[in-house]
């Protein structure tokens, strides 16, 4: 393997920006080329397996397979956990892969995080087979300790499993952080404040405003670190309480520090995906998405937003503050225009009458974008406060994060690798292999979310072994909907297959 990405990374170094590079800046750019393909081909891998466990628990409900409900549990709790995990191995990579070229990382951090959180991953696994723990991915307080039909040393290994994922996370932000405001001048720099207050001056200096994907590395870190201390802190508390079980927990202290730790790390894995798409539609447009006033503005609105979005979590706990409810439900609200009305819309203008070259690449990230919409009108809805509480306890939930998961960062993490060979390999899919992939991939992906969507707004309970009607009618069609998908992204991995195998032999 090792073998591979260095040949994959020396023919790209060489058509770097399409510079004559020196020897030493091409072991630079290849050594940076393998550490996001190892992110990237680790996050894929972790994927596949949790979408077949994923398929596993829908022909559970759609009573297909005899499923044990102890079982259920430990498998959505593997599923939740590992999926964002995934999702947000292969945004780290990439979105470390193009910082790095704006200012040289030290690869050896990157590799530090990276074990941590592999680590990670390897103890969650061991939690859940053999250990059965199922308390959730969220581990709310105090579900991993009280009527457990799991041992104590499993709930041990889960917590410290998150607790390692956080530090590889932690370990990340901070050198992203770095970059960021060492290679623009500091936090004022890196916002971009000079160019929206003071534009006539930032022009006079010659100085050059941050790329896109700088404000969404700026975002992930300064969240990220934010998200992770809140994160470690209420993990620290619940392994001293698994320790010494004498020592009580306030349940609104460890539910707030939870779910700000996990809903702000899951967004975040959208906003890092995105980077790749600042960067990869702009070559099948040839034109250039450049930083302007208003993309500056959004995503300070987006830096602000993520990290109080996940208030609409908490409407049902009748002891939370009343103002900060509705301060959920606005911020709520207010995160969803940076990517719909700058994002999305700057992407739609890009592509306008730019006689866009449609590969499995720009096809990847031009239906990503639309797959992240309808996840966030999704997500909108449910953080309205009278619809919340009759659909958040339902499968509308799982619904709109599905969607901007499924159809959206996976996506555009597929579209950057398929951009990354049809680069390499100077070749591209054919128009029947385009379409083959859009059938299986949208096609089973609209079966399958929309499976999620007619359940909740029937009130179909989500985290449930055993649903009700119609409950195990609708996983039958979400079942099916999956086993499309999955043969759709089998159809991908064949192709990548090909075009590396392509770029392999035209290697010199």
């Amino acid at each position: 393997m090792s073998g591979v990405l260095r040949r994959w990374s020396r023919l790209h170094a060489r058509r770097f920006r399409g510079k004559v590079m020196s020897e030493p800046a091409l072991r630079e750019d290849a050594a940076a080329s393998r550490v996001m393909w190892i992110y990237m081909l680790t996050g894929i891998a972790i994927f596949a397996l949790m979408a077949l466990l994923g398929l596993t628990m829908r022909m559970g409900q759609a009573k297909w397979i005899a499923l044990d409900p102890t079982m259920f549990y430990a498998i959505m709790t593997l599923h939740g956990a590992g999926m964002i995990t995934a999702m947000a191995l292969c945004g780290m990579g990439g979105l470390w892969y193009l910082m790095n070229r704006e200012r040289a990382l030290s690869t050896l951090v990157a590799y530090w995080a990276y074990a941590l959180m592999v680590a990670g991953v390897v103890a969650v696994l061991l939690s859940v087979f053999p250990g059965k723990f199922g308390a959730g991915w969220t581990f709310l307080y105090p579900l991993p300790f009280v009527g457990a039909a799991w041992p104590s040393w499993a709930t041990g290994l889960f917590l410290l499993g998150i607790a390692l994922v956080n530090i590889g996370w932690i370990v990340w932000c901070t050198q992203m952080f770095g970059c960021v405001v060492a290679k623009y001048g500091g936090i004022r720099g890196a916002l971009a404040w000079d160019l929206v207050f003071h534009p006539k001056q930032f022009a006079a200096s010659g100085r050059h405003e941050p790329p896109p994907q700088a404000f969404a590395a700026l975002v992930a870190a300064v969240d990220g670190l934010l998200a992770g201390a809140a994160g470690m802190l209420v993990g620290i508390a619940l392994i001293v309480h698994w320790l010494s079980p004498s020592i009580p927990l306030d349940p609104l202290w460890a539910k707030n520090l939870t779910y700000f730790f996990g809903h702000t790390f899951a967004n975040l894995t959208i906003y890092m995906a995105i980077a790749l798409v600042y960067v990869g539609l702009p070559r099948y447009a040839n034109r250039e998405w450049h930083t302007s006033q208003v993309l500056a503005v959004a995503w300070w609105g987006t830096l602000l937003f993520v990290a109080f979005a996940y208030f609409h979590h908490l409407y049902m706990d009748f002891v939370q503050p009343r103002p900060v409810q509705y301060i959920g439900e606005v911020v709520s609200y207010l995160a969803a225009f940076p990517p719909a009305v700058v994002t999305v819309f700057g992407g739609a203008l890009l592509i306008f009458r730019s006689q866009l070259r449609w590969t499995m690449g720009s096809m990847f990230m031009f239906a990503g974008m639309a797959g992240w919409i309808v996840g966030g009108f999704g997500a909108v809805i449910d953080a309205t406060i009278d619809i919340n509480s009759t659909l958040h306890n339902t499968l509308w939930v799982p619904a709109h994060f599905h969607t901007y998961l499924l159809e959206g960062v996976v996506l555009f993490v597929l579209g950057w690798i398929f951009h990354q060979l049809e680069e390499r390999s100077s070749a591209q899919s054919s128009p029947l292999m385009r379409w083959l992939v859009a059938l299986g991939v949208f096609g089973g992906g609209a079966i399958f979310l929309l499976a999620f969507y007619v359940a909740g707004a029937d009130g179909v309970p989500r985290r449930y072994a055993t649903q009700p009607p119609p409950g195990p009618e609708i996983s039958a069609w979400a079942s099916i909907g999956i086993i499309i998908l999955l043969i759709g992204f089998l159809i991908c991995l064949v192709e990548a297959v090909r075009l590396a195998r392509l770029r392999r032999a035209v290697a010199p």
